[in-house]
């Protein structure tokens, strides 16, 4: 079995009195994801999550709090099973524009509620995520 290990970002952003999550549709897929990516050689699981957050949704945000691990299997293109874990962070707006300056893998970006964004997301640990990260913030 082949292991694979990610880390990226529940980020948020305060309008006034509401809370709004930013969640990206993958150009391969399309689906309505959370931005993360693999963790490089040397990096920390947060650098990665600042790497990919900047990388895949065009801004920059700052963690501020541990979220927890989800772990899927699949079996890659070449018919190995594979075993990833991904790490999230609830990680704060700082700036950026999403809509102007994602990455190639993303093709869309929205600012959402913490509902909107978990009817939108396709994998049930991604709406995990951000349940819990509004559930901390209303803390």
């Amino acid at each position: 079995m082949k292991f694979e290990f990610s880390a990226g970002g529940v980020v948020y952003r305060k309008i006034n009195l509401n809370v709004e999550f930013l969640i990206a549709q993958h150009s391969g897929h399309h689906r309505w994801v959370l931005p993360k990516g693999w963790i490089d050689p040397g990096e920390t699981r947060e650098q990665t999550a600042v790497r990919e957050v900047k990388e895949e949704a065009g801004v920059e945000a700052e963690v501020k709090d541990y979220l927890g691990e989800l772990t899927i299997f699949y079996t890659n293109s070449e018919k190995e099973k594979v075993r990833k874990t991904s790490h999230f962070f609830l990680m704060e707006y700082k700036s950026g524009d999403p809509v102007k300056d994602h990455g190639w893998e993303v093709e869309n970006t929205q600012w959402l509620t913490a509902k909107e964004a978990a009817e939108k997301l396709d994998y049930p640990g991604e709406k995990n995520m951000v349940e819990k990260a509004a559930a901390l913030l209303e803390k």
